[in-house]
């Protein structure tokens, strides 16, 4: 058995879901026989990891800090195996602009937008394109952080009025945030697993049913709030052109070890919403849904994860 540290916690908006994820896997890690040590991200982290001396570190953080590659470099300067995808790959899916520019380089459906900077705005005067912007993308339009989870700081906007109350808001959360278009369709979380020395492989394909009809942060952590239907009720058609476009981000980010793809099945046209290298965890999260519905307990799932981690170099993941 292993000596392990959970990473969980931190700074971020998401800081709560990281507890729920990091506590699940916690005690998963600790059935599973290994000596498991919880760390709260804080000042003392990297002397407390040096002093631990992990075999392996569990990232259970979501949102910044966790996703963006800051944790990862750390843990590979310290020369620490870590699961999940590496530095580079984390940083193009935290930041949905990067993400966003790097799939539509690739010939990958994504719904079109236009970004926005604090800094622009306060020495650009770029304010003065938002209506030009959202006339481009046209109306209903989403405004959201670039870099923030579980759609903090995301407002649909139905018309130019509430445009300015919207950027402010997204402003909050991040210094860049994107004007994107709307796009309506059965929305399908698509959960990749990647043991080492294997072919990425799709776990099933997740349609997800809010109750209130947005899936936010209520309906994302509230059991009941949102029904699942696993697998996704579409055509055979549609599910492979869903699971060959999740794969194509999934690769084209370079994702590794294991990622959430997020899409919105429009018309038969597979588009991306996001990519997640830190998927939730919790008891109402798609990826272990998606993974029990495969044979796959939530032990399996997190042994895997582990085991993927410890046979693949840190220096690998670039």
């Amino acid at each position: 058995m292993a000596r392990l540290a959970v990473l969980l916690g931190g700074t971020s908006m998401e800081r709560d879901v990281s507890f729920m994820t990091g506590r699940r896997v916690q005690y998963a890690l600790e059935r599973l026989g290994h000596e498991v040590h919880p760390l709260d991200i804080e000042a003392t982290t990297t002397e407390t990891l040096m002093e631990i001396s992990p075999e392996a570190a569990f990232i259970c953080l979501h949102g910044p800090g966790g996703e963006d590659g800051t944790v990862q470099a750390l843990l590979e300067t310290l020369d620490i195996p870590y699961t999940g995808s590496g530095p580079l790959s984390s940083i193009r899916c935290m930041d949905k602009d990067y993400a966003k520019r790097a799939l539509r380089g690739a010939g990958i459906q994504t719904a079109p937008f236009r970004t926005f900077l604090r800094r622009a705005m306060n020495e650009m005067g770029a304010a003065a394109a938002l209506n030009l912007a959202a006339d481009y993308l046209g109306y209903p339009l989403v405004v959201k952080p670039a870099r923030e989870g579980s759609s903090f700081g995301l407002s649909r906007i139905e018309e130019p009025s509430q445009i300015l109350d919207a950027v402010y808001e997204a402003f909050g959360y991040d210094a860049k945030i994107l004007l994107e278009k709307w796009v309506d369709g059965t929305e399908i979380s698509v959960p990749i697993l990647e043991p080492a020395g294997e072919e990425p492989r799709i776990l099933g394909l997740v349609e997800i049913r809010p109750r209130d009809g947005a899936y936010n942060f209520e309906a994302k952590y509230t059991p009941g709030a949102t029904n699942f239907a696993i697998p996704a009720e579409v055509s055979p058609a549609d599910a492979a052109r869903v699971e060959e476009t999740a794969l194509a981000a999934y690769h084209t980010l370079g994702c590794t070890s294991y990622a959430r793809v997020d899409t919105i099945l429009e018309g038969g046209v597979p588009q991306i919403l996001d990519v997640k290298t830190i998927p939730g965890f919790t008891e109402t999260s798609t990826f272990p849904l998606a993974a029990e519905a495969a044979g796959l307990s939530f032990e399996d799932l997190v042994e895997t994860i582990l085991e993927t981690a410890l046979q693949t170099e840190a220096s690998a993941k670039l």
